[in-house]
């Protein structure tokens, strides 16, 4: 087929813009000049006129939880409820709806919640089992870094109401069936097409690697899922000899995930000084323990990507893999891995001194620009003025590092739109803002290119992969303010419409 009639931006640097854009039947990118000239025999005879539409490379979310986010889709929601009270009430609204269709036998899941909800409420396991009319209830909080449980739960397992961090992933909540894991994936799937995702970088902690090998079998999936596995799984994954890059064409193993921290949210990421209530968050690794990780997963031929939100955790990050660089980069030759760097998951609050070090180590910085949006109330809270340097993704580009952004769903709206918004209108911090072709590269290129898949996909150029989306505006011609109303009218992945496709 060969698009045409509208704006085609192809992400690569060498042809930014084309006339055409020529797909042949193995889902490629074909050369243009059959296109250009009118001869479309070495393509297909199919022409689409994309009527005044714009296409840009498919977007990738290079951080979320996709398990989770899909089956939070059909949980209870309270992200949207201001207070306690309010969000109780959704609480005892899907408990009323569950009781009135005969559904309201096991446990009542969901989240949504922030910290300043949560002191509205003096006793939190009562409310909690009031509203559920009396079913174990468990509701996440919005950063998923705490839960909290009613009273009925608790009988069941014990324990505190509030839990966080490692105490709160240990409760043993329901675990979905597989025929539930993968119909909730199948259905987000869906979802994420609409929205104009072509690829993710799934950090899902359990049950997410399962479920895409399962439908990958099934050739069931037709998102571009690069998997992260679990630091804990290290000597697993030394046992059964699995590399960076093995899988298929849509499910592939990408990282080894480790945590440096916790939350802002929690008051639990780690900081170089107080929070301005006290306190330096949690440090739950350290330099040494980062260095060994670092030089263990290279042994292994797979990059590290280090959650750390605190400049703290930052700091301590990027100082474990200046001291494993040597060792890392030994293996990596070896291996041929240098196109898999190193990454920092988040970097929410980086120290000024710290901004230049992550191109000079060659870190990857992977940042979440609704955050910055959604959090600026609570960064200002308990960062006070430091928070005014918070989600630097601009400076850190600035200052040669390379970015990757998503979204971190369920924490946030799986919304690459909203993402690029974000990225692009920061008029409430000056020299923030990246241009739109800075974030379109984060969240397309880029992300292949960290995982050593840049010279196959995330640009519309020959013998790459016709992934791509279809829009109803330009975002090179659409002002900032502007840019979150633009929409998704189709999606393509290998030369297949996933999403829309014309007639229009």
């Amino acid at each position: 087929m060969i698009l045409e009639g509208g704006t085609i931006h192809t992400g690569d640097p060498a042809l930014p813009r084309v006339a055409a854009l020529p797909i042949d039947d193995r889902g490629r990118v074909s050369r243009g000049v059959e296109a250009w000239e009118g001869d479309a025999s070495a393509v297909s005879t199919e022409r689409i006129d994309l009527e005044g539409r714009t296409v840009v490379p498919g977007f990738v979310d290079a951080h979320l939880h996709f398990l989770s986010w899909a089956l939070d889709r059909a949980r209870v929601d309270v992200r949207d409820a201001p207070t306690a009270a309010l969000a109780l009430e959704r609480v005892a609204e899907r408990a009323a709806a569950d009781r009135a269709a005969g559904a309201d036998g096991g446990w009542l899941i969901g989240g949504g919640w922030t910290e300043a909800m949560l002191a509205e409420v003096t006793d939190p396991a009562a409310a909690l089992d009031a509203a559920a009319g009396g079913r174990p209830a468990a509701l996440w909080s919005r950063d998923r870094h705490a839960l909290w449980l009613g009273s009925a739960a608790l009988a069941a397992i014990g324990g505190e109401a509030l839990r966080r961090e490692d105490a709160a992933w240990a409760v043993p909540l329901p675990a979905p069936t597989r025929a539930e894991r993968q119909r909730a994936v199948v259905e987000g799937q869906r979802a994420a097409h609409a929205a104009g995702l072509t690829g993710i970088h799934d950090f899902e902690r359990t049950g997410g690697r399962r479920t895409w090998q399962e439908l990958d079998g099934d050739d069931r999936v037709t998102l571009r899922v690069l998997s992260a596995i679990g630091a804990e799984y290290v000597d697993g994954i030394e046992a059964v000899e699995v590399v960076a890059g093995f899988g298929s064409e849509h499910v592939r193993i990408g990282m080894v995930k480790a945590f440096m921290d916790g939350t802002l949210g929690a008051r639990t990421a780690h900081m170089l000084e107080a929070y301005d209530d006290g306190g330096r968050g949690l440090a739950l690794l350290d330099a040494d323990a980062v260095a060994d990780l670092a030089m263990r997963a290279a042994g292994l031929g797979l990059p590290v990507a280090l959650h750390a939100i605190g400049d703290a955790a930052v700091r301590a990050a990027l100082d474990g893999l200046a001291a494993s660089r040597a060792s890392r980069d030994a293996w990596q030759e070896l291996a041929g891995l240098h196109e898999r760097p190193p990454r920092i998951e988040h970097a929410q609050l980086v120290h000024p001194d710290d901004l230049a070090r992550f191109a000079e180590l060659g870190v990857v910085a992977s940042m979440q620009p609704v955050h910055a949006v959604e959090d600026r109330a609570d960064a200002a809270a308990a960062w006070g003025a430091r928070g005014a340097g918070a989600y630097a993704w601009e400076p850190l580009r600035a200052a040669g590092a390379t970015l990757v952004l998503g979204t971190d769903a369920p924490i946030s709206p799986l919304d690459p739109i909203a993402t690029l918004a974000a990225a692009v209108g920061r008029p409430h911090v000056a020299g923030h803002a990246l241009s739109v072709d800075d974030a379109l590269r984060a969240m397309t290129w880029a992300p292949y290119a960290v995982s050593g898949l840049g010279a196959r996909h995330g640009r519309l150029a020959p013998g790459r992969a016709a992934d791509l989306v279809v829009l109803d505006a330009d975002p090179y011609a659409t002002a900032p303010e502007d840019l979150a109303g633009i929409g998704v009218v189709a999606t393509m992945v290998g030369g297949r419409w996933v999403h829309g496709r014309p007639p229009w």
